[in-house]
């Protein structure tokens, strides 16, 4: 009986101190009537909006009445890329990315859009140059140490994750430095522009955040804004904490909470089905849009065997639905694009690749470089790009 009383009290004070150390209080939410006004907090002018809900066009990259648009081409085609989510998969995408780097095959990218895992390749490739050349550096020195940290799996069910999420802001502050983030400003100036999704998980709607303006802007807090919409987009719920972003509400200073872009979408390119058309008409392109798709994963469930135990079966089933969810993702991309005359491919992890983790660690180095590797050579000895997916 004393050890039971001795538990739930240990489990009363958790609750307790848990309810005590957390700022984020409800009060200071955004609400269902006004999640969909309030604003960044910004004293200065900027030129396009800072971020966007994926259910909003993005009328900025083309102007109606004068029919002219910011954006740039290097070449006669409006070139477009799209980076999935995967986890420890996105190591395939880096692995693709820089086969094309190296064999010189890596198009001049106008547009370029990121989810979770594909949020962190994207500023590498947007920002190119030595940046680029990082890449495998920064995405094969993942390790659950570096970005975990201390790791407490009751913090699970008192708090909001099992890791504190220090750990990941400091791989994000040293990955993406400030001369990285001036980098992907000049690129937006040049006409680029780098589009990362996250959660905002109260309404769990996708919210599109304009990189390219935050760091071309002059808030003062451009470089920790930067850090955090990429952190949000790659925070899968119960391993790293939310992240909270500050919001106006008629002179009212409320909180956002915005988790992993992969519980909105999987992968996207064209917010509220935008019609790059219009921008290519626009700079009197010729040739149609083309958009690469990168799927950091699989297409296609391997066939396995699962013993009837809660956590097999709940593994394999959230693997199915994020599979049904990339899958639906993917094919409403490929409809759209036939629709409006974009030129469409896409390239991801074949059932070939049977490399298995070598441990239980979430980000596996071993499993990474051969991820990498099988990206990469996927580029040098095989048909990287199909136009279909798999039955």
């Amino acid at each position: 009986m004393t050890r039971k009383l001795n538990f739930f009290s240990v489990v009363l004070l958790s609750v307790s101190v848990t309810a005590c150390s957390t700022p984020h209080t409800l009060d200071k939410r955004v609400t269902k009537q006004n999640y969909k006004d309030v604003t960044l907090e910004t004293n200065t002018k900027v030129d396009e909006p800072l971020r966007f809900w994926a259910s909003e066009k993005p009328e900025f990259l083309y102007d109606s009445n004068t029919q002219s648009t910011p954006v740039t081409v290097q070449g006669d085609t409006l070139n477009i890329l799209a980076l999935s989510g995967g986890g420890a998969n996105g190591a395939f995408g880096a692995g693709v990315l820089m086969g094309l780097h190296d064999k010189g095959q890596l198009k001049d990218y106008s547009i370029i859009t990121g989810i979770s895992a594909g949020a962190l390749i994207a500023p590498f490739v947007f920002a190119g140059g030595d940046e680029l050349t990082r890449l495998d550096d920064v995405i094969l020195g993942i390790n659950d140490k570096q970005v975990l940290g201390k790791k407490n799996f009751l913090n699970t069910i008192f708090k909001d994750a099992f890791t504190n999420g220090n750990n990941f802001i400091e791989f994000i502050s040293e990955a993406y430095p400030e001369e990285m983030i001036d980098k992907i400003a000049m690129q937006h100036r040049q006409g680029k522009r780098l589009f990362i999704g996250s959660t905002h998980f109260d309404s769990g709607e996708l919210m599109i955040w304009n990189l390219g303006a935050i760091a071309n802007s002059d808030l003062p807090n451009r470089i920790e804004l930067v850090h955090k919409v990429l952190a949000s987009s790659a925070s899968i719920p119960g391993v790293f904490p939310p992240q909270f972003f500050e919001v106006n509400d008629n002179g009212a200073v409320l909180e956002e909470m915005h988790v992993d872009g992969g519980l909105a979408a999987q992968v996207f390119y064209n917010p509220s089905n935008f019609d790059y058309q219009l921008v290519s008409e626009a700079l009197d392109l010729e040739t149609m849009p083309q958009l690469d798709v990168i799927r950091n994963g699989q297409l296609k469930l391997p066939y396995k065997q699962v013993n009837d135990k809660g956590v097999a079966l709940l593994t394999k089933s959230l693997s199915g639905l994020t599979m049904m969810q990339t899958r639906g993702d993917i094919y409403r991309m490929k409809y759209l694009s036939e629709t409006e005359g974009v030129q469409m491919q896409l390239t991801y992890i074949d059932q070939d690749f049977s490399y298995a983790k070598q441990s239980k660690d979430m980000f596996d180095l071993s499993y990474m470089k051969a991820i990498y590797q099988y990206g990469y050579d996927k580029v040098i000895t095989r048909e990287l790009w199909v136009t279909d997916l798999p039955q």
